[in-house]
């Protein structure tokens, strides 16, 4: 499984996507510290502290899940469509492919959020780890997500298609849920995103995200158990 992990991991930072994706992060990171940088006095006498990371949050909330489907959404099914994966379910159980996926994918983005984070150092004068425990957390949601999709699709242009379609409608519709109190369709499908929780007063809602993730993730368990090869 580690195996698994590590080499997804390091495909990822391998692919000329990811890099443009991850300078992309930096620089909306980078670029939104600066500007509010001009205004830190007036932050803090306000009690903004975690300001600094509005640019990233942001970009998280609204282009995280089409970053994560780009980069993702063959993450089984191009196995299976190259018929690697019958060589791969000889050596792994099919539990730990999957598992290691998720975790090599995961762990990417844990990375990419990390080192934005890091940038943040000299303006904000600490590290937000509370924040970063919380993005990623968010941002494995989709991961849990796509690997769903690429799952239970083994084609991977059909994957990519659906994939792109969620990432559009999920931010649209999870936001929209989030702050509509009278369509109650929107607001019970809220509860289904990690929107309605990122999205409370209270930073605990937060920690109900991996109960979603792990949903999508022991569905992809069972799929590809029943699967053949």
């Amino acid at each position: 499984m580690t195996t698994i992990c590590l080499r997804e991991f390091k495909s990822l930072f391998k692919s000329i996507r990811s890099i443009i994706i991850i300078i992309f992060m930096l620089g909306v990171t980078l670029g939104s510290a600066k500007l509010l940088s001009k205004w830190s006095s007036e932050l803090q006498d306000v009690g903004l502290d975690n300001a600094y990371m509005g640019g990233l949050y942001i970009l998280l909330l609204l282009a995280g899940p089409i970053f994560v489907t780009s980069l993702s959404h063959d993450v089984i099914n191009r196995e299976t469509h190259s018929r690697t994966m019958r060589f791969l379910v000889t050596k792994l159980s099919r539990d730990k492919i999957v598992i290691g996926k998720f975790l090599g994918v995961s762990l990417f983005w844990f990375v990419c959020i990390l080192l934005s984070l890091i940038m943040l150092i000299p303006f904000a004068k600490t590290f937000y780890f509370a924040e970063l425990i919380e993005s990623v957390i968010f941002i494995t949601y989709f991961v849990a997500l796509v690997l769903f999709i690429s799952t239970l699709i083994n084609k991977p242009g059909l994957s990519i298609f659906l994939g792109i379609i969620l990432s559009i409608t999920l931010p649209v519709l999870g936001i929209w849920g989030m702050v509509s109190k009278e369509i109650i369709f929107l607001r019970i499908f809220s509860y289904l995103t990690p929107y309605f929780y990122v999205g409370q007063e209270q930073s605990f809602y937060v920690y109900f995200i991996p109960i979603l993730s792990l949903v999508f993730l022991l569905s992809s368990i069972i799929i590809l158990r029943k699967r053949d090869f």
